[in-house]
């Protein structure tokens, strides 16, 4: 799987990690509609970076894979 870096707002910027609402992937903005699904990776392992990831919908009915890399505090995009 490919990653691209993208910005994301969630629902309490306090935190980062919380489930996105809005995100903006090659100068396009997009508003996530529904979180169809949501995973997380190497929490148990510790040899594994600690990821989350959310299958999104965005209001114009695309489906998208974000990932939320814990260590490095960025959000990104499946391409």
């Amino acid at each position: 799987m490919e990653f691209e870096i993208i910005e994301a707002k969630t629902k309490d910027e306090y935190r980062d990690a919380q489930e996105p609402v809005f995100f903006v992937w090659r100068g396009k903005e997009y508003r996530v509609e529904q979180v169809l699904d949501r995973w997380y990776e190497g929490r148990v392992d510790s040899t594994r970076m600690p990821m989350m990831y959310f299958r999104v919908k965005t209001a114009l009915g695309d489906i998208f894979i974000l990932r939320y890399h814990e260590f490095f505090r960025r959000w990104s995009i499946r391409i």
